[in-house]
């Protein structure tokens, strides 16, 4: 089950303040100059603009300031007037296409856009930000949105089955040497990963009937008893509440193969609510419910004593300030398993902080993503297992730290490269465990 796991882990906070020695002495006679201050510095820039129209330095910090307070219609009027005097500004005009896009006026937002890659020397980084934004202008006025990313290639492991790092082990509570058959062994493998979105839009307010897919395939070079096949196929509406809030109710469908033969099968359901965070990002929340079947094997004969009930909830934020950009999933989860010493709780958190440039190469810009990683996890066994040790419970601390590096090589499609160490802290010496992955491969969105 701990490769299920570890397969369906993916990854998938710019502070800006403003500090003025005159404003913080006056802070501590006056609960109210702060605000006062900065009212007065605003109402200044104003004026300044208003006076001088053609001081495009006053009306691009007046646009800046304007947007920091949410008062895009001021900062859009700024923005204008400084086309007015000088019409060749594309970095102006992809700021007034942000502000439309931002507004939901997606068809100015548009123009402005294609205003501001008209000239044939605007910046490489103005490029790239307008194609992104007339991507997903096309997708919100589109009636179907679909999307797939897909990945494949070859990756090393050097404990590809999840063996102990020692051969000193537990059997029956007491010390035991086990088969060296047994330990960690290193392989390769070939993998490939799809996960495909798909949602008709029922008017305009955001509501939709969505669907999502996720297959996995890896198979092993040696160790064939851990060749892994997932399914999973997720479908329900999406309601949107106001503008900017949404939830949805969905089914869950799972099917997993190991060793080439059936692991389990799962069917549930679950519930999510999803919120914007002004300009930051994305905050969404879900609970799931399911029931897995687990099915006996050759290779794993007792793979049905972990039949039973799996509750998770789980909260995943996309953040970004200014140059810095966070993507956060915190879980938990409580297995219910027929025998109680494969029932747990879970408790996790993962991290990644992508970071993306533009580089030329051969004379045209690619976009090139760097994104380090890292997670933790906490188990909590129900029961001891008294195969292993009747009076010893399990308890694992898990550790995650990777990197993730995607290079644009055309178009849509690039090359991933992934590095992942992962190493396993346990009570009982049997799943105490270290893990160093790396794979690279072709990547592709649509």
């Amino acid at each position: 089950m701990k490769l299920i796991q570890t397969a369906k882990v993916a990854f998938v906070l710019f502070t800006m303040t403003a500090c003025c020695s005159g404003a913080a002495a006056q802070s501590t006679t006056s609960p109210i100059s702060a605000a006062s201050v900065v009212q007065q510095d605003y109402d200044a820039l104003f004026q300044q603009m208003y006076k001088n129209p053609s001081d495009l330095e006053a009306s691009f910090k007046f646009a800046e300031q304007a947007v920091k307070r949410g008062d895009y219609e001021a900062a859009i009027g700024a923005l204008e007037r400084m086309l007015f005097f000088n019409p060749n500004l594309p970095r102006v005009k992809l700021e007034l296409g942000v502000l439309y896009f931002k507004l939901g006026s997606y068809e100015l937002a548009r123009s402005y856009f294609q205003e501001a890659i008209k000239a044939a020397d605007a910046p490489d980084d103005i490029r790239v930000q307008v194609r992104a934004y007339l991507t997903e202008i096309d997708r919100r006025l589109a009636r179907y949105e679909f999307s797939v990313f897909t990945t494949a290639g070859l990756r090393y492991q050097t404990n590809a089955n999840l063996g102990p790092s020692s051969l000193m082990v537990r059997a029956l509570g007491q010390d035991a040497i086990l088969n060296s058959a047994y330990g960690k062994r290193p392989d390769w493998n070939m993998f490939q990963t799809l996960t495909a979105n798909y949602a008709y839009k029922i008017g305009t307010r955001g509501d939709a009937i969505e669907a999502s897919f996720l297959g996995i395939n890896s198979r092993q070079y040696k160790l064939n008893q851990f060749n892994l096949g997932l399914v999973e196929l997720v479908v329900g509406p999406r309601i949107a509440i106001g503008q900017n809030a949404s939830f949805k109710l969905y089914g869950i469908g799972d099917q997993a193969w190991l060793g080439d033969a059936n692991y389990f099968s799962a069917g549930g359901g679950g519930v999510s609510a999803r919120t914007t965070l002004g300009d930051r990002g994305i905050l969404e929340a879900f609970v799931e419910q399911r029931h897995r079947d687990f099915s006996n094997s050759s290779n794993f004969p007792t793979a049905a004593q972990q039949t039973g009930d799996l509750l998770s909830a789980v909260v995943t934020s996309d953040v970004g300030f200014g140059s810095v950009h966070w993507t956060t999933r915190v879980g938990f989860e409580q297995n219910r398993a027929v025998f109680d010493y494969y029932s747990y709780k879970r408790y996790s958190i993962d991290m990644a902080s992508p970071y993306g440039f533009v580089l030329s190469v051969f004379g045209t810009p690619h976009q090139f993503v760097f994104a380090p990683t890292i997670g933790f996890s906490w188990a909590n066994f129900d029961a001891p297992n008294p195969i292993v040790d009747p009076f010893q419970i399990r308890n694992d601390k898990e550790q995650r730290y990777g990197a993730i590096f995607d290079a644009q090589v055309y178009k849509n499609v690039g090359l991933r490269t992934q590095i992942l160490y992962t190493k396993i802290d346990s009570s009982l010496p049997n799943y105490t465990t270290d893990n160093f992955s790396v794979s690279i491969g072709p990547a592709a969105r649509f």
